[in-house]
């Protein structure tokens, strides 16, 4: 029995392949990348739940579409860290706790970062 993928994994895997190619592609070109040992009707469905999702932009080109990432990685992983701290309970500690946890490259990062802004 093959062994399945964990859950959102090939979405992941989809974005990170858009990201990397930084050009349309067609569902048949990221099957080919990303997941060649499964059908070409799964890579389309993942690919048009991750557009539904508003994570990819479609253009037709022919009888199919070709897709790219609506935001950069960078646009994409930020908004995430934003959403999660909106949910928080508490902020302050879930911040803290996000500073605690950084090495001292990000942590240096971080500080350069917040002295430009002000």
């Amino acid at each position: 029995m093959p062994q399945r993928r964990p859950m959102g994994s090939l979405e992941d895997d989809v974005m990170e392949y858009l990201w990397a190619v930084g050009e349309p592609a067609t569902p048949a070109e990221v099957r080919e990348a990303v997941a060649p040992d499964l059908a070409y009707t799964s890579v389309n469905t993942v690919l048009t739940r991750l557009w539904e999702k508003g994570r990819l932009d479609r253009v037709r080109r022919g009888r199919s579409f070709r897709y790219t990432a609506a935001a950069s990685e960078a646009q994409h992983r930020a908004k995430v860290m934003t959403e999660e701290l909106e949910v928080a309970g508490d902020r302050r500690a879930v911040l803290s706790r996000f500073v605690e946890e950084l090495g001292p490259d990000d942590l240096g990062a971080l500080r350069s970062l917040l002295r430009r802004r002000r």
